[in-house]
């Protein structure tokens, strides 16, 4: 009798073991399962900046100005603008590591755009691009090295002036002016300041 309690208690135990085992691994695998189960939350998207302003097709066959080798020019909603270059501007912007996903931030050290104007002066096929800063303040890229050198050279704050609230081209003939507009409605001639 005494033995056959014994092998009852040893079965008993041996079962309770094997039971305990048992629901532990269902445990784990349980868990495995959840963890497959479990879809992955989706990699937050990144937030697309909107383009407020844009230049297209701005060096094009047959026109009488000199060509800048940019492709397209656009002002963002953040304030910032990009240009993609071509031709030499973008060898040189290569060699100097301004590219960035193909594209040029000339103004990023400058401050917010406002507003972007590509314009016409004096009579030699020279063309810019003028900025109006948020503060009301115009930064300009040099026309001379941007064709002649091929390179982006920023000039802030033309004229000293932070009352600007708009630029304009004046056509007479074969020749360009340009002019900003302040907030007294006054005509500033840029040309003196756009010829670096």
């Amino acid at each position: 009798m005494k033995n056959s309690i014994r092998k009852s208690s040893i079965f008993t135990a041996l079962l309770v073991i094997v039971m305990m085992l048992l629901l532990a691994a269902c445990g784990k695998a349980g868990e495995a399962a959840e963890e497959q189960d479990t879809p992955e939350e989706p990699a937050p998207e990144e937030e697309v900046v909107q383009v407020v302003k844009s230049f297209e097709e701005i060096d094009v066959e047959g026109m009488k100005d000199e060509p800048l080798q940019i492709e397209s020019i656009q002002l963002l909603e953040d304030g910032t603008v990009r240009i993609v270059p071509t031709g030499d501007l973008l060898k040189n912007a290569e060699t100097n590591d301004e590219l960035t996903d193909g594209a040029m931030f000339p103004f990023a050290d400058s401050g917010k755009v406002k507003d972007i104007y590509l314009v016409r002066f004096g009579n030699g096929g020279y063309r810019t691009i003028i900025c109006l800063m948020e503060d009301g303040s115009l930064s300009a890229l040099s026309a001379k090295e941007l064709i002649e050198d091929h390179i982006t050279v920023v000039w802030d704050n033309l004229t000293g002036r932070d009352t600007y609230t708009s630029v304009e081209q004046k056509e007479d003939g074969d020749s360009f002016s340009v002019v900003g507009i302040t907030k007294d409605d006054e005509e500033i001639e840029l040309d003196f300041s756009l010829d670096f």
